[in-house]
């Protein structure tokens, strides 16, 4: 088994670990606080993932202390300071995996999905995903509600996997040569479960 595999094993086995409420609550003691401190981390994975208050991915993937290298903000968007922190990590910690995901009931995805741009710097967030909201309408034009919401969210990663994958050379190259793999995911508030695209 590749350590691609392992990684995705561990995350596999922790959200069902999560899903059922069996929690292991793996790395949370004292020693390994000590220790992370003075030897350093060596998280297994990166995760891109949406701020959202109800989707930590520590407690999604039930992991602990130094295991998840964890890049989070409004709607998992993909930008220049996003894509600098998963290509730090990736080099600092040689992490063969990195998830893109979402989770249903986004307030970003929703506002996104009605076009409602707000004000401020709220409008950088939305405007990322105004365009993959109207091309989902476009492709799936009899989509509504959450149904349509929910689509987008996965359209949404899927997007941020492409673009990750475009403007970083460093990336390309070991997804090449078989060193990381780059995966789109869901994570489903209401069952807990998450979702491989």
């Amino acid at each position: 088994m590749t350590k691609i595999d392992e990684a995705l094993k561990r995350l596999e086995e922790g959200n069902a670990r999560f899903a059922s409420e069996q929690f292991e609550h793996p790395n949370l003691n004292e020693e390994l606080r000590h220790k992370t401190f003075h030897e350093g981390q060596s998280p297994f994975v990166s995760i891109l993932s949406c701020a959202d208050s109800r989707a930590p991915v520590e407690l999604v993937f039930d992991q602990g202390i130094g295991d998840i290298f964890s890049v989070r903000n409004a709607g998992n968007i993909y930008d220049d300071i996003e894509l600098g922190s998963l290509e730090l990590s990736v080099y600092k910690f040689n992490i063969p995996l990195i998830i893109v995901m979402g989770h249903t009931d986004c307030g970003a995805i929703k506002l996104g999905v009605k076009g409602d741009r707000l004000q401020g710097f709220m409008t950088r967030v939305i405007d990322h995903v105004i365009p993959v909201a109207e091309k989902v309408r476009e492709t799936n034009p009899d989509l509504e509600g959450e149904t349509l919401e929910t689509e987008v969210c996965k359209a949404n990663a899927l997007r941020v996997v492409d673009e990750i994958l475009y403007h970083s050379d460093i990336f390309r190259k070991k997804v090449y040569d078989g060193d990381l793999r780059i995966i789109a995911a869901l994570h489903c508030l209401k069952s807990g479960k998450v979702e491989w695209l």
